[in-house]
């Protein structure tokens, strides 16, 4: 087994930043992510990123002397959760990307680790790997068994059923036991907290509509009986976040009544909401939080940073002498023991890289303990400005303003985000600040469409690609603009994802307002995406009405692929080949119809995924970006 101490890269990462390239201490992944202590708190399992991969590692509280017990693939493999079952087993989930039907998809596995023998085991049979669409079949953790912990519920494709069937599994053997045929197409299963299972859900396509169905049994041994249907998109939202101890109530997120997200709870045998158990007046709750052995203790949500609400007063006076110790940095706490005597703080604020901390309440000592990003030690960062505007049509839009210190009017760059229903937060940015460090201002946009200001201000942004919430981004740069932060004509847009369709299409409807235009992961072809049969999902019922074929036919009206001939700047394009959300051939296509007569570069990035998760492609994003916007702005 690998020993490593962090104690010698700790103290030379800055050192090796001096001789590095600019982008070289910012092109790279958090050195620890997902840290978790075991319930009994005497040990730290972590994501730790090495340069040869991810590994799964496991310290001693509050030690920084890891062992490795686990690497994944360099070049396919990332690690999406880890979850302590008991004090015994780790499980871990992790996902790459396959080649399904002429495009990737990612497919997911669970491992079971074993700290005790340094054992790790995939969960799977030999019965499954013969199926002979085993490289596309996904495994789900549904719920590790707290009064079981060499036991978990996990969720996987049945060749008799024909679905995603649950099996009760041995993380010790990886022996598979069926205990929920899934005859009614199930694809996610949900337990109470013994365990039991209780819950699953449903979505069919009916009439270009997507409808969720709600499945529930009483007692253990009883046939599921569907208790609830709602249509994404249109009706009240409707996302269980856990069942009470018996499972005859679950808390769920929905924006009924309020017209934001709250929680509410839902009592399933009578299919009636009950009472409301938690909201916020202005923004959206968030996400239910859990402990480590799956107890439901309380919910988070957004404003500039992530607040948490804990139900039980002892969770709740935790949290605050964490948040009282912290002062104007944003504190919370990440992990903690069962016992609550010892808890993992991440640490963090718009201009301080997050770091985690240990507090152990029984000696009452603490302190730091890892930084996620210690190679950017010795880098300076500049707050970031909250601000908000009436946009053109008189609706209240918010954002983030950051520019360089003692600069009056830095060339501008517009950084729309991805989604489109997500938003930005003040946390500390990386790629943001590393921006600012070149000279540049940036200003981010949380247009119609982003999520956690309420249910209307993310549904005005449904059938508004290209319009309303476009109109948002170029709003928030005339606000710039007359309130002096920056000059006219000065600015370039750079976006990912959503935001790289944002860029693509402000470089054709406003051709004279950009110097350049940045394009990562970006759609060019809308049309193109709602009618690939092989990526149908509920999520496209937001982008256009699939029932009405002349509403699909006008997305070509605000497709870039469209419009090449109205381009005037300069592009960069970047893609990675094994993208599953968008493909990549939505910026190949783009390139090779805009190549002849435009200033373009396309950069392809062989086995690089949407979000660039290896350091490889983070360097060349890094790279080509700096240099293009050098040129350009």
């Amino acid at each position: 087994m690998l020993k490593i101490t962090l104690l010698f890269f700790l103290l030379t990462a800055s050192v090796v930043h001096a001789k590095d390239k600019p982008w070289e201490s910012y092109a790279k992944l958090p050195m620890v992510e997902q840290p978790q202590i075991s319930p009994n708190g005497e040990m730290i399992a972590t994501l730790y990123n090495t340069a040869e991969g991810p590994t799964i590692s496991l310290a001693k509280f509050p030690s920084i002397e890891f062992n490795i017990l686990a690497s994944l693939k360099k070049d396919k493999d990332r690690v999406d959760f880890i979850r302590w079952s008991g004090n015994k087993y780790i499980i871990v989930s992790a996902s790459y990307p396959e080649y399904v039907n002429g495009q990737y998809m990612r497919v997911s596995r669970l491992y079971s680790i074993n700290v005790e023998t340094n054992e790790s085991k995939m969960l799977t049979t030999r019965r499954f790997s013969e199926y002979r669409w085993y490289r596309y079949q996904s495994f789900r953790l549904v719920s590790s068994l707290k009064n079981e912990p060499d036991f978990a519920l996990v969720s996987t494709f049945d060749e008799k059923d024909k679905a995603y069937s649950v099996f009760k599994v041995e993380l010790g053997d990886s022996s598979f036991d069926k205990i929920q045929r899934n005859k009614e197409n199930i694809g996610s299963w949900y337990a109470d907290p013994k365990g039991v299972l209780r819950l699953g859900i449903a979505i069919d396509k009916k009439d270009d509509k997507f409808i969720a169905s709600i499945w529930y049994r009483a007692k253990k041994d009883e046939a599921l009986k569907m208790i609830h249907t709602h249509i994404l998109g249109e009706d009240s939202t409707f996302s269980i976040q856990g069942l009470n101890e018996d499972g005859t109530k679950a808390y769920v997120l929905s924006d009924r009544v309020l017209h934001r997200q709250a929680l509410w709870s839902y009592d399933i045998e009578s299919g009636e909401f009950e009472e409301l158990v938690y909201s916020n007046d202005k923004y959206d709750i968030n996400n239910a939080i859990v402990n480590s052995e799956g107890d439901f203790i309380g919910v988070g949500y957004y404003d500039d940073f992530y607040k948490s609400h804990y139900f039980s007063e002892v969770d709740g006076k935790q949290e605050l002498m964490v948040t009282n110790l912290f002062g104007d940095k944003q504190a919370s706490i990440v992990s903690r023991s069962k016992d609550r005597t010892r808890i993992l703080v991440n640490v963090i604020s718009d201009s301080v890289s997050p770091t985690y901390y240990y507090f152990d309440l029984n000696t009452k000592k603490g302190g730091a303990w890892l930084s996620k990003f210690p190679y950017l030690a010795r880098n300076k960062f500049v707050p970031v400005q909250n601000y908000s505007f009436k946009a053109s049509d008189g609706a209240e839009i918010s954002g983030y303003f950051t520019k360089p210190e003692g600069v009056k009017t830095p060339p501008l760059i517009v950084m729309p985000h991805g989604g489109p229903h997500s938003r930005d937060y003040k946390y500390f940015n990386r790629e943001l600040q590393y921006l600012v460090s070149l000279g540049y201002a940036v200003l981010q946009v949380n247009f119609r469409g982003s999520e956690g200001f309420g249910s209307a201000f993310e549904t005005d942004g449904y059938y508004q690609w290209g319009k309303r919430m476009q109109q948002d981004v170029y709003d928030a740069m005339d606000w710039a603009t007359r309130t002096g932060l920056t000059s006219k004509n000065n600015a370039c847009i750079y976006g990912a994802s959503y935001g790289g369709y944002v860029a693509l299409t402000a470089a054709w409807q406003e051709p004279d307002r950009f110097k350049c235009i940045i394009s990562i992961s970006g759609i060019s072809d809308l049309k193109g995406l709602v009618e690939d049969e092989e990526r149908q999902d509920a999520y496209l019922g937001n982008i256009v009405d699939m029932t009405d074929s002349k509403a699909v036919d006008a997305l070509s009206e605000v497709s870039a692929i469209n419009m090449i001939n109205r381009i005037k700047a300069p592009l960069l394009l970047i893609h990675g080949t094994k993208d599953t959300r968008v493909d990549y051939r939505q910026s190949k296509y783009f390139y090779d119809k805009a190549k002849r007569n435009l200033d373009i570069k396309y950069v392809e990035i062989d086995d690089g995924t949407h979000f660039f998760d290896d350091p490889e492609s983070l360097k060349v994003q890094y790279k080509e970006v700096t240099e293009f916007l050098k040129k350009h702005l």
